[in-house]
């Protein structure tokens, strides 16, 4: 079986305490966009799972089907083609471990609710809750807790979504390395804005410090906005930065001057 594991961005990010557990208390909205990596899926009955993915025993899909499968003598192997930039705030390997989980859901006839494989990938990381409900639909979904508590947004639930919906985003990477660790501890947490069933659009409570670390990434912001993109802002805790776009002759333009400046830049769609 082959799936894509699609990135995502983070449309809002509120920061709102920090947990018992040392996690931080978070909320937002994380929508899919079509910035895919691809994985051959295969199962079988060796009870070994394994990638050829260059991250070892790091692999999040490889630690996501060791969370999913009930028999241990259940085996899978996967084969990963990346295009989703690590550690980029993209979500790329936490996409992978989603599309993993789906798929090996099925291969393996296991009959798991979306909802249960989102369980067992919290158990794999936070975003992955996230992006399994996002891949399962296609769709924008609420992120809380510290990443544990998903549900997909309702129609009209936040209005200014219709903008995004199946629209063109431009991403650029400014090329640094934005730790995710570095970033939430200089991270202080402030009230919730908007409504409780509608956070504020284009609001990323890491992006001050990150911007504080990588200054590259303010210049991104910068540059962006400068280039005519909208509603410009960072997605998770960094480095890539992202804006509306028009339409897709808009993307291109923006897209082209951005490469003009040295960044590494993505067109894509909204799912």
């Amino acid at each position: 079986m082959t799936v894509e594991a699609y990135a995502k961005v983070n449309l809002t990010l509120e920061v709102l305490g920090r947990r018992a557990d040392g996690f931080h208390e978070i909320r937002s909205v994380v929508q899919p966009i079509s910035l895919s990596d691809t994985i051959e899926v295969e199962a079988n009955s060796s009870g070994v799972v394994e990638s050829d993915s260059a991250y070892g025993g790091d692999d999040l899909a490889v630690k996501a089907a060791l969370a999913l499968r009930p028999d241990p003598s259940l085996g899978a192997s996967l084969r990963l083609v990346k295009r989703i930039p690590a550690g980029g705030g993209l979500g790329g390997g936490s996409a992978d471990a989603a599309a993993a989980l789906l798929a090996l859901n099925s291969l393996w006839r296991l009959d798991r609710t979306v909802d249960e494989l989102a369980d067992v990938g919290a158990c794999v990381g936070s975003d992955v809750p996230a992006l399994v409900l996002a891949q399962s639909a296609r769709r924008a979904v609420l992120m809380e807790g510290r990443g544990e508590r998903v549900r997909f947004l309702e129609e009209g639930e936040c209005p200014w979504l219709s903008r995004v919906s199946a629209g063109w985003l431009v991403l650029a990477n400014p090329g640094v390395s934005s730790s995710t660790a570095e970033v939430y501890a200089r991270t202080v947490p402030r009230p919730s804005s908007g409504t409780a069933e509608c956070p504020e659009m284009a609001r990323n409570d890491l992006q001050r410090p990150a911007c504080e670390l990588h200054p590259e990434i303010d210049a991104a912001l910068s540059d962006l906005a400068a280039a005519g993109a909208e509603d410009v802002m960072m997605s998770g805790s960094g480095a890539t930065v992202f804006g509306l776009a028009a339409d897709s002759e808009s993307a291109r333009r923006i897209r082209a001057e951005m490469e003009k400046r040295g960044y590494a830049t993505w067109s894509v769609r909204t799912l």
